[in-house]
């Protein structure tokens, strides 16, 4: 798999094991000026949570993202596992939050390359 270099591009990633989906993550980037790839979504399977399947997909992202980027990743209130696995693969908070309209507010975790 290749990084996201090109404007407005995405790249979805896939976990599986054995035809079982474990997971994914979805990382973009918007220009090619900006130097942010963006953790758009990422998910693991209840069954497979806790079993290390996460961090490894993490792992595997922060290897094709090119020296020089930052990849940025916003995190709902909601899910305290996520923000714990952010901060444990090197990860730190930004002090601004943002606040869509209707939410509570999404933490900004960066980590540069």
């Amino acid at each position: 798999m290749t990084s996201p270099s090109r404007p407005n591009t995405s790249k979805l990633l896939i976990c599986e094991r054995m035809d079982n989906l474990i997971g994914f993550a979805w990382l973009s980037r918007s220009t090619e000026e900006n130097r942010e790839i963006s953790l758009s979504m990422f998910a693991v399977a209840p069954e497979h949570m806790g079993k290390g399947h996460g961090r490894t997909l993490l792992e595997k992202i922060d290897m094709i993202i090119p020296k020089g980027m930052a990849l940025r990743a916003e995190c709902t209130p909601y899910s305290p596992s996520m923000k714990t696995m952010l901060k444990h693969s090197g990860f730190r908070r930004l002090p601004q939050s943002i606040v869509p309209t209707g939410c509570r507010g999404l933490d900004v975790y960066i980590k540069y390359r």
